[in-house]
C-alpha cells in the first residue's frame, strides 16, 4: 500500500490590490491588540508570570506578526504600481506603531520584567529561551518603560514619529530619482548599448537618457573618458531625494534626545550595548587601527592613480572608477566590459544556485509561475529549494535582478516569511527574494562587481533558507547588527577564486539563438571563433589577482562613512548635533579619508548620507558593522575554506555551526567555537595587502 503524498504548499500570491495591503495590516494590528490584551489578562497574579506562561505565548505573537508584516512591507520595494507602493507604506507604519506598542504596554512589562527576575533559572531550557528572554526585555527598556511622566510621554512620541520619518525617507526612495541626458560626444568610453537613446528634455534629438539608478551611475563613472560627464553625474547622483535631507536630520535629532531619555549618553552607545563590540569607544578603537593600518597604503595608491592620469592635479571623487578600471585594464589586463561576456545575468544567477547547491546540500527547482499570481512582475523567477539530506522542502526563493521605474535602487535579500517552530512544532516553509538593479540591456550581462554583489546577495538568502531558530527573532540573518553581513562578506570570496568563475560562467553566445546572432553581429571580424564556453583560466585567474588593487582607498571610504555613523549617532551633547552641518560632515570625512578630492570651495556639495537607507534603516549606529564583519569573514575564509573552497564537508561544518542558528546563539562565540580561537583582523588586513601584527577582535 503506497504511503498518501503531502502536499507541497504553494508558493504566496502577489496578486493584491492597495485596499487588500491595507486591510490585511489593520487585521494584523486587531489580531495582535487582541491577543496582547489576553496574555495580560490571563496572569491574574504576577507570582504565577514564568517563561511557559508569559515569554512563550509573546514569542507566537511576534513570530505572527513578523510572518506577516515582511509580505506587506515588500511591495514597498518591488511593486510596479505607485498605489501598492504607497499602500505597503502605510501598512507597514500600521503594524510598526501597533508593535511599538507591545513594548510600551507597562502591564506587560512588569509580567516580562519578574519572569528575567525570578524565572530564568527554572523554567528556560535552552541559550535561545535566555536571548528572547532577554531580547524582550531589552526591548521595553528600549521603549522607554523605565521612565515616568512627561519624560514617558515625550519619549513615546519620539518612538512614534521616528516610526513616522522613517516611512517617508523609505518612500523617497523608492520614487524616480531623475536622469540626465547625454551626447555621443559627452559618453565616450561608455557603452552605449547599455543605455537608452532618445530626445532630451528640451527636444533635442539623438542623446542618451542617463537614468541616476547605481548601475548607470557606476558604469558612467567607470567608463566615460570625459571628466565633466563624470563630475556631473557624480555630483547629481550626490544630491537626490533633496527632501530626505530635512527627514534625515530630523531623525538624527530625536534619536539622540530619546537615548539620553533612557539615560544613554548617545543613541550610539544605546545601540551598541546589544552587539559585539559593546561601546563607541570601541569601535572608534577599532576604525582608528584601520586608518593607521590603511592610510600608507592609500598614499601609495593615490600616486600610482596619479601617476596613470599623468597629472599632478589631485584625484576627485568622480574620477577614482575611472582611473581603477584603466588600471585594471593597461596593468592587469583585466577589462570588465570584455569579461562581462561571460556572465549573462539570469544564467549566472542559476549557476550560483548550483554551487550554492553543492556547498549547502540544497536543490533548487525553477516554477513554472510565468504571469501567474505567484509573482509581482513578469522578470521574477521563483525556484522551490529542497534539503538533499532530508528530501524536504526548506521554501522558496524568488530572484528580481532587473531595474525598473519605482523599485528599490539597490541590491538586497528580502526575508518574505521566516523560519520558526509554530505552536505545533512545525516549521513552515521560507520565502526569501533576491532584489538587485541590473541594467536590462540585451543581453544583460553583469559586470564581475555585480557577480559579487549578487553572490552576496543571494548568501543573505541562503541564511534564510537554512536558519532553524525556534523564534523568528534569531532567524536567518537576524543576528547582532556586527554579525549580519559576515556570512555573506565570507561567501563573496568564492567569486575571486578562478575555478569558481569558471563554473559560474557561460559565454552568452551560448544562451540562445538570439544571443548567439546578437554575438556575430557585435563581432566586426568575419569568421571569427565562438569564445569558450567557460571564461578562459587566463581571464579568471588575471581577474582574481586584481582583489587587492586599490583597496587602500576603497576600505578607506568604508571607514569614512563608518566615522560619519558615529559622529552624527555619537555627540559628546544634544548642542552638538543640534548644531552640526551634516552635510558637510559627510564630505569632509569622504575626502580626507580617502585622499580623493570634491567639486572644492568646502565640503556642502552633496548629501549622500540621504540617498541610501543604511544610517536611517539597516546599519544606524553600526555602519561599521560592514568593515568588522569582513575581519571575521576573512579570518574564517583563510582559516577554513582557502585551501580548498569546493569542500562540502568544510561548508556543511560551517551551515551546522554558524548559518542555522542565526541570532540564536552567542555569535562572538560561535565564531571561536567554530574557529577553535578567539578572531583576529589580521587576516582582514593581510588580504587588503597591509602589514600586520596580531589584533584580537
Amino acid at each position: 500500500m503506497c504511503e498518501p503524498i503531502t502536499p507541497v504548499p504553494q508558493p504566496p500570491s502577489f496578486d493584491i490590490l492597495a485596499e487588500d495591503l491595507e486591510e490585511q495590516a489593520k487585521d494584523l494590528v486587531h489580531h495582535t491588540e487582541q491577543a496582547i490584551a489576553r496574555l495580560v489578562s490571563s496572569c491574574t497574579d504576577i507570582a504565577s508570570a514564568d517563561f511557559e506562561t508569559i515569554i512563550l505565548p509573546l514569542a507566537r505573537i511576534d513570530n505572527e506578526v513578523k510572518a506577516r508584516v515582511q509580505y506587506l512591507a515588500l511591495f514597498q520595494a518591488i511593486s510596479p504600481c505607485p498605489n501598492i507602493r504607497k499602500a505597503s507604506s502605510y501598512a507597514v507604519n500600521l503594524v510598526d506603531q501597533a508593535y511599538l506598542n507591545i513594548f510600551q504596554n507597562q502591564s506587560l512589562f512588569k509580567l516580562v520584567n519578574y519572569v528575567r527576575e525570578n524565572d530564568v533559572c527554572v523554567h528556560v531550557k535552552s541559550e535561545e529561551d535566555v536571548r528572547l528572554l532577554d531580547k524582550f526585555h531589552w526591548m521595553f527598556l528600549e521603549n522607554g518603560m523605565n521612565l515616568a511622566g512627561p519624560s514617558r510621554d515625550r519619549f513615546i512620541w519620539i518612538s512614534r514619529r521616528l516610526v513616522e520619518l522613517r516611512v517617508q525617507f523609505m518612500e523617497t526612495l523608492g520614487s524616480d530619482q531623475g536622469c540626465l541626458w547625454k551626447s555621443e560626444q559627452q559618453l565616450a568610453g561608455v557603452p552605449l548599448h547599455r543605455l537608452s537613446a532618445g530626445a532630451g528634455e528640451d527636444g533635442q534629438e539623438g542623446l542618451y537618457r542617463i537614468p541616476l539608478t547605481r548601475p548607470i551611475i557606476n558604469l558612467i563613472l567607470a567608463e566615460c573618458q570625459i571628466p565633466d560627464t563624470r563630475r556631473e553625474v557624480y555630483l547629481r547622483s550626490s544630491t537626490r531625494y533633496k527632501v530626505n535631507v530635512d527627514i534625515f536630520r530630523e531623525i538624527i535629532l530625536l534619536r539622540d534626545e530619546a537615548a539620553r531619555l533612557l539615560g544613554f549618553r548617545s543613541f550610539a552607545a544605546q545601540k551598541l550595548t546589544q552587539q559585539m563590540l559593546g561601546s563607541p569607544d570601541r569601535v572608534s578603537e577599532f576604525l582608528t587601527h584601520l586608518q593607521d593600518a590603511l592610510q600608507p597604503l592609500a598614499e601609495k595608491e593615490i600616486a600610482e592613480l596619479q601617476g596613470l592620469a599623468n597629472a599632478n592635479d589631485p584625484i576627485h571623487l568622480w574620477d577614482f572608477d575611472f582611473y581603477h578600471t584603466r588600471m585594471l585594464q593597461e596593468q592587469k589586463h583585466v577589462d570588465h566590459e570584455y569579461i562581462s561576456q561571460w556572465f549573462p545575468a539570469k544564467v549566472t544567477v542559476q549557476r550560483m544556485l548550483e554551487l550554492y547547491g553543492e556547498l549547502f546540500s540544497l536543490r533548487f527547482e525553477k516554477l513554472e509561475v510565468s504571469a501567474s499570481s505567484h509573482i509581482w512582475h513578469p522578470d521574477v523567477d521563483v525556484v522551490s529549494v529542497w534539503d538533499k539530506q532530508g528530501s524536504a522542502l526548506v521554501g522558496y526563493l524568488y530572484t528580481d535582478i532587473f531595474s525598473r521605474a519605482g523599485k528599490y535602487n539597490h541590491a538586497a535579500n528580502f526575508n518574505i516569511y521566516p523560519s520558526f517552530l509554530d505552536a505545533d512544532g512545525q516549521r513552515p516553509p521560507i520565502v526569501t527574494a533576491l532584489v538587485c538593479n541590473v541594467s536590462q540591456a540585451e543581453p544583460a550581462l553583469l559586470r564581475h562587481a555585480e557577480v559579487v554583489t549578487i553572490f552576496h546577495e543571494l548568501g543573505h538568502g541562503i541564511h534564510d533558507l537554512v536558519g532553524k531558530s525556534k523564534y523568528a527573532m534569531f532567524h536567518g540573518h537576524r543576528t547582532v547588527a556586527d554579525f549580519t553581513e559576515a556570512p555573506s562578506q565570507l561567501l563573496e570570496y568564492w567569486c575571486w577564486i578562478p575555478e569558481c568563475l569558471r563554473r559560474l560562467s557561460c559565454h552568452f553566445s551560448y544562451v540562445s539563438p538570439e544571443y548567439y546572432s546578437h554575438w556575430l553581429s557585435s563581432e566586426k571580424q568575419k569568421d571569427i571563433i565562438q569564445p569558450p564556453m567557460e571564461i578562459p583560466l587566463s581571464l579568471a585567474q588575471n581577474l582574481g589577482a586584481t582583489r587587492q588593487l586599490n583597496q587602500g582607498i576603497l576600505t578607506l571610504r568604508q571607514v569614512a562613512f563608518s566615522m560619519f555613523d558615529m559622529r552624527i549617532h555619537n555627540p559628546e551633547t544634544h548642542q552638538d548635533v543640534e548644531k552640526m552641518h551634516i552635510s558637510e560632515v559627510y564630505g569632509s570625512l569622504l575626502e580626507s579619508m580617502t585622499g580623493l578630492s570634491g567639486p572644492g570651495n568646502g565640503y556642502n556639495w552633496g548629501n549622500g548620507h540621504a540617498t541610501t537607507s543604511h544610517f536611517v534603516w539597516g546599519q544606524e549606529a553600526s555602519y561599521y558593522s560592514y568593515l568588522y564583519t569582513r575581519t571575521l569573514a576573512a579570518d574564517i575564509w583563510l582559516s577554513c575554506f582557502k585551501e580548498s573552497p569546493l569542500s562540502q564537508q568544510a561548508a556543511m561544518k560551517y551551515r551546522r555551526q554558524i548559518l542555522e542558528h542565526g541570532g540564536s546563539k552567542d555569535e562572538h562565540k560561535a565564531v571561536k567555537d567554530f574557529l577553535g580561537r578567539a578572531p583576529t583582523s589580521d587576516a582582514y588586513l593581510q588580504d587588503l595587502g597591509c602589514k600586520v601584527l596580531t589584533t584580537s577582535i
